[in-house]
């Protein structure tokens, strides 16, 4: 039997399946407040409808760039994104790798994480090897 075509989904963390959770609830919310159809938010959002539409039904997940023009344009806040960094906006090239806040860090407490490694990668930017104890 021949493969199927096309991109082959990959797997969703459960940091990111809550975020698109969070993101669905959120964008129905702002559409329902402001008597919005699907087309007029999508437009809001410089997104596709198909990709609105994927983010309200769960089956994408929005791009750092996207949820960042959701707090910026409709006030929206996602409990593990911190918009406030600055260093978003720098002239560097942008990161193949966005990495999440996970939920479970919430449960870590301060004397089960040890500092292995730091590292100055830029002046507001700071890389640290640690490693973290996880209750068994």
């Amino acid at each position: 039997m021949p493969q199927k075509v096309g991109r082959k989904r990959k797997p969703r963390t459960t940091a990111e399946k809550l975020l698109m959770t969070e993101v669905s609830e959120k964008f129905g919310k702002v559409m329902e407040d402001r008597g919005w159809n699907a087309e007029r938010a999508a437009k809001e959002l410089d997104v596709s409808r198909a990709s609105f539409y994927n983010y309200c039904n769960k089956n994408d997940l929005a791009s750092f760039e996207v949820l960042k023009r959701a707090h910026d344009r409709w006030g929206l806040n996602f409990k593990y994104i911190d918009f406030g960094a600055n260093s978003r906006h720098s002239s560097s090239p942008p990161e193949e790798h966005r990495q999440y806040v996970l939920p479970f860090i919430d449960n870590v407490r301060e004397r089960d994480v040890e500092i292995i490694k730091t590292k100055s990668v830029k002046p507001d930017t700071l890389q640290l090897t640690v490693n973290i104890k996880f209750a068994g």
